[in-house]
């Protein structure tokens, strides 16, 4: 009798392997040989299996909305605390850069122009950021320096380059949220914002939240208040409800976890709810005929995209609401394409110039300052400024702004010295001193 069972479970198993063979087959056959897909469905065969890891801290945590629940392989990020090795390192790029990653949620879609901004160039070789894209998680590296890139490096292909490459779209994480702040003084130099100390009294569902009245340089300076009711570390998850911020509509935030709520004292307190609110308000101000049309003149006709690039609400935001996220996915050029067109509004004194430096003399302090952490530009500076950070040791009172996002994107933008250097990476374990810091 064990016998035929044994048998049964052996043949049934056969027959699962050879349905998954064939389904797999036939995706393989249909995606185009050695792009995106093609690589995320395995079709390298390189199938990815658990590994032997020990636990960690991160990824233990309760909580249905925990991100790092199932590391190694099924969670919807690797922890910052995490040490992947290569396999896993290959399994976060493919999810990552999967057109299909965002779902069926609603987003914004800015059409690529064929009119892009296209770049100069005069390249060096910079053997250390070569050494640092073939041993860690690094996997695009720009430096530009007075209108031309200088170094231009890209994950080798014996690396992570036959998934990555110049069109892959990138997730932003939290550089979006300075992304988000730039589209906000757009909508303020176009009328529909009075400016950074317009009062957030004109939206209905602030009403009886800790946000109603509030001037908007609050939220865009992390100083709403809101730490009574969300976890400071990450700023992703309310502390009596454990909803994920960034999952329910803000709609659905202010009706529920900020409900009668009242602001603590205003002091820098990083929390993504802060950028969702913002991004939100504009999107209610504008509507969202207005909204996309706009972003099409912010990032097809001045930024002069390169590619197709996308910007998330939240997960069970509607498609009519007035809810956003600070999510987006956009490639390696049109990061910097976006950086560059700040530093030239900076330079020319524009109205979105003038609102940078607004945020700039609008600065607070953090309070967190990590000098001897060499990996992350987040927690090095002292200052932060419309949902950037802002300085750097050395010259902590100067105008270099800082987009700083999860797994180690980073953006620094020197607007007295015309530089900026922007790096993507897969997890956040290279040396930011050396690769960014030393160059400033």
């Amino acid at each position: 009798m064990n016998k035929f069972i044994s048998l049964i479970i052996v043949t049934l198993s056969f027959i699962f392997v050879l349905v998954t063979d064939v389904k797999a087959s036939d995706i393989c056959e249909k995606e185009k040989k050695y792009s995106q897909a093609w690589y995320y469905n395995n079709c390298d065969g390189n199938i990815l299996q658990s590994t032997d890891q020990k636990p960690i801290k991160s990824h233990l945590k309760k909580g249905k909305n925990n991100p790092w629940k199932g590391y190694p392989y099924n969670s919807d990020e690797i922890p910052a605390d995490a040490n992947p090795d290569y396999k896993i390192l290959t399994h976060y790029l493919k999810k990552s850069i999967n057109p299909n990653m965002w779902g069926n949620r609603p987003i914004f879609k800015i059409k690529k122009t064929k009119n892009f901004k296209k770049f100069e160039f005069d390249l060096r070789k910079d053997d250390y950021v070569i050494k640092q894209l073939n041993k860690t998680a690094l996997i695009s590296y720009l430096e530009y320096v007075d209108g031309k890139i200088v170094v231009d490096e890209i994950t080798p292909k014996e690396r992570f380059g036959k998934i990555f490459k110049n069109s892959s779209k990138h997730p932003s994480h939290s550089m979006g949220k300075s992304i988000i702040s730039y589209i906000t003084g757009h909508a303020i130099c176009k009328g529909y914002i009075n400016g950074i100390n317009h009062k957030l009294n004109d939206w209905p569902i602030l009403e009886k939240t800790l946000f109603y009245n509030q001037p908007l340089i609050n939220p865009l300076n992390m100083a709403s208040g809101d730490y009574k009711y969300i976890k400071s570390k990450g700023g992703g998850e309310f502390k009596k409800s454990k909803r994920w911020v960034n999952d329910p509509s803000i709609q659905s935030i202010m009706e529920n976890e900020m409900k009668n709520t009242e602001a603590a004292k205003s002091k820098y307190s990083y929390s993504n709810l802060n950028t969702n609110l913002v991004g939100s308000y504009v999107l209610y101000k504008m509507g969202h005929k207005d909204f996309k049309q706009m972003l099409k003149e912010i990032f097809v006709d001045k930024v002069g995209i390169e590619y197709d690039m996308i910007i998330k609400k939240q997960r069970k935001a509607k498609r009519n609401q007035a809810s956003l996220t600070y999510g987006m996915h956009i490639t390696r050029y049109d990061y910097l394409r976006i950086a560059v067109a700040m530093l030239d509004d900076w330079n020319s004194n524009t109205c979105e110039g003038q609102y940078l430096k607004s945020l700039f003399e609008n600065r607070i302090r953090k309070g967190n300052v990590n000098n001897k952490n060499t990996r992350e530009g987040f927690s090095h500076p002292k200052h932060y400024g419309g949902q950037f950070h802002i300085g750097i040791s050395g010259k902590r009172d100067k105008p270099i702004f800082i987009l700083d996002g999860f797994g180690g994107q980073v953006i620094t933008i020197d607007f007295e010295n015309n530089k900026i250097i922007a790096i993507l990476s897969i997890h956040r374990d290279h040396n930011w001193m050396k690769l960014v810091h030393s160059k400033f």
